[in-house]
Formats: C-alpha cells, structure tokens, sequence
C-alpha cells in the first residue's frame, strides 16, 4: 500500500459521520480530543486518536505531516443553494425594500430577478464565467469546497441553454466540487407570452438537458405570484422522468403548496419554507425530503422566523445554504450563514454543522462523498483557528476558518486564496 500523501495531526475533529441527521434527534457532535487525519490520492484514509493513527500509519518521504496544534478539524462546508451565475448587482434594490417595497411587488415591476436577466444577458461570456469563478473563489476563502450553483437569469430556453453551457465553463478544472441545477423556471420572461407554451417549452428542454449532461437536477421558483404548484408539478415531473433530480424553492413567502408538493414528487430538497406549514413539512420529513434553510435571505429580507424548532417537531433532515444571489442574500460566508442560523432561527450548534455538512451534502446528492470525514470519503476538511468549533457561531461576521483544504490540497490561509485557486480564477 502506497504511503499517505498528507497526516493532519493533534487535531480536535468532529468528523459529523457517526451522528442522528434529523433535527430533534442530534445531540453533541463526537469529537475525537486529539486526533489524525490521513489523506492518499485526495480522500480520507483514516480517522482517528492521533497516537495511535501516528504508530500505525507508515510515512513515506513524501508524506506531509500538518501539526494542528490542538486545533478544531471540521468537514469541509457543502453549500446546496446558490445563484452564482450572474452579472451585475441590485444595491438600488435593497433601499427600495427598506422603503417599503417587496419583493414580489419589485419582481413583478420589471426589476429583481429580471434586473440581473438584462445585466446578465448584456455581459459577456467571458465576464459571467470570471465573476462566477471568482465569487467560488469567496466561497473557498470561508471553507466550502462543494457547492451548487443555479442557472435562472436567462429565463428562455435559448439564454437557458447558454447559461447551462458556461456553467459548464466555469466547472471546467475547478478545484472543488461543483453541481448544477436547471432553474428555468425562476421567473416569467417580460412581454406578452402564451404562458402554457411557454412551460411546454422549458419541458420540452430537461430531455435535451439531461442527454447533454448539462445539469444534476431541476428546480422552480415555486410560489403564489411565479410559478403555481401546478406549474411546478407539470415542470418537475419532466424534470424526473428526464432523469434529473428535483428541487424546489417553496413556500418562500406564503403559503403555496410547495413543501406538499416536494414530498408529492419525492424531491431532494425544498428551499425557503418560512411559509410552508406545519403539515406540509412534516409530509416532507415523511417522504425523506431535505429542508434547506436559508437564513441570510431572511435576514435580508427582514424575516426571522424560529425555523428550526418547527423541523424540530417535524423530524427533518436540515440543511443550510447561502442562497448567494444579488438581490436577496449577496454572501457567500457559510460561517455567517451558521451564525444567523443559530442566532436568528434557533439552530443549535451541533445542529447547524450537520446541516452545513453531511446534510447539506445530501441535499445535492453528495451525501456518500462529502459532508463528513470518513475512509473514502473526499479529503475536505477546514482547520479552524480555535480549538472549539463553536467559533463558528461565536464569531459571527468574522473568518475563523484557518486552512481550507478540498482533496487534500490547501485551497486558502487565514482568508487568503492561494495560487492555485487565483489561477483557475483567472484561467
């Protein structure tokens, strides 16, 4: 057997992997006091009490040794909902929201979603691909090494497609783990459209989507005032039958039969819900669907409900995301995103490191490759620069992500990306 490329040692690690997943049944996280972390070829090797990893583990001239210095060694953070692919910002969008607009009433004014369709559409490819490299790049410095990222700024089957195939630009060598979701239906294109043609259209669209390997999965911006749960059950039924796993934002703002309709349709996850009710997510947890909570949405939409305790007594699968967009949650910082979570949702932090984790993970369906550090799983894994963490939570709006390493190669220090990362940047 080949010697390990990389031992991280006297670490505190909470590997996440031998832990309940349903919020109501977590308790503390193990922790291994002072343990090791053996890494070959990219994934985990071994885990466990330093002396004994250290004694039975034979180096070889090349092997790297990393000394953690007591340190806490946590998986490296999934980020299952974001919309990275764009050009453009909406600062003007936040103060009209201060002045008493919302968000549905801007939508449907011409702006929101439809103000980063035009800024989008006017870029040039090669604009979109580097903002969208470099805002992963914001991610990586803040400890996620798998993330998600959505199309929904073409909102035509043509600037769809496009968009599809830059995405597929921007993954291209990317040094972490990338997954892609169709998100056609994010909002109805402006002028006058036949409505029914138009959702046949983006049907018609998931089978050449799924045979091009252009995406993971589908999702819809399923809400009163979008696209109805009718809508959304018509799209992502030929999303499945295409071969594409379904996702859902639902029940974002009210009430609209998204959180029924996700256990219906058996989806993956279903985004948002600070307006699902009591029993639409307890069919959820039913069926095995993933809540994904987006915290820094709500935050900047001035919504704060206690989320968890409802999934609490639903018995869900929790998950946590950024929801990175320009007009709604323009972060990428999932330490901030854990904090607001536990501070502002009434997550606990056992709880919300699950769900930036190996929850996380199954939700984009990379529960048996990230998420957790395990032998076989991929070696992605953030040292920290306190030896509890709980600085996650503690130290809201700040970095105490020390080292960040994605298949076992360091990617950013102290916040700072390192070469490898600004040359695929650039590239």
């Amino acid at each position: 057997m080949s010697a390990p490329d990389l031992v991280v040692f006297h670490a505190r690690i909470t590997p996440c992997s031998d832990a309940q997943t349903r919020m109501g049944q977590i308790g503390q996280l193990h922790t291994i006091p002072d343990g090791a972390l053996v890494v070959r070829a990219g994934k985990v090797l071994r885990v466990g009490d330093t002396e004994q990893v250290l004694a039975e583990t034979t180096l070889g001239p090349d092997t790297e040794l990393l000394d953690a210095e007591g340190r806490a060694l946590v998986p490296g953070f999934v980020d299952p909902h974001t919309h990275a692919l764009h050009a453009g910002r909406r600062i003007a969008e936040m103060q009209l929201r201060q002045e008493g607009k919302g968000y549905l009433e801007i939508l449907q004014a011409g702006g929101g979603i439809q103000e980063t369709v035009r800024a989008t559409a006017a870029a040039d490819d090669a604009q979109v691909i580097r903002a969208t490299r470099r805002r992963i790049g914001e991610a990586v410095a803040y400890g996620t090494t798998s993330l998600e990222i959505k199309t929904g700024y073409g909102l035509t089957p043509e600037r769809e497609m496009h968009l599809l195939r830059l995405l597929g630009q921007v993954r291209r060598r990317a040094p972490v783990t990338l997954r892609r979701t169709f998100l056609g239906l994010h909002a109805w294109p402006l002028g006058d459209i036949d409505r029914l043609e138009h959702l046949a259209a983006m049907n018609d669209l998931l089978g050449e989507v799924a045979a091009k390997d252009l995406a993971d999965a589908a999702d819809v911006f399923c809400e009163d005032g979008v696209f109805s749960a009718e809508d959304t059950r018509s799209h992502l039924t030929a999303a499945r039958a295409a071969g594409l796993a379904i996702r859902l934002h639902a029940d974002e703002l009210r009430p609209s039969g998204g959180a029924e309709l996700a256990a219906e349709l058996g989806a993956r996850s279903a985004d948002h819900l600070l307006a699902a009710t009591d029993a639409g997510l307890q069919a959820m947890a039913e069926a095995g669907v993933i809540a994904v909570n987006l915290p820094g949405t709500a935050f900047f939409l001035h919504e704060h409900p206690l989320q968890a305790e409802r999934e609490r007594q639903a018995g869900l699968r929790a998950a946590l995301a950024t929801d990175q967009n320009p007009g709604s949650s323009p972060t990428f910082s999932m330490p901030m995103v854990m904090s607001l979570a536990m501070h502002t949702a009434g997550f606990r932090p056992a709880e919300a490191l699950l769900a930036a984790t190996r929850n996380a993970a199954a939700a984009i369906g990379l529960e048996d490759t990230a998420g957790q550090l395990a032998e076989g799983f991929a070696a992605d894994f953030l040292l920290l620069d306190d030896s509890d963490y709980r600085v996650l939570f503690y130290a809201f709006g700040m970095n105490p992500v020390a080292q960040v390493f994605a298949g076992g190669r360091v990617l950013a220090r102290e916040g700072r990306l390192t070469e490898e990362m600004r040359q695929w940047i650039a590239s």
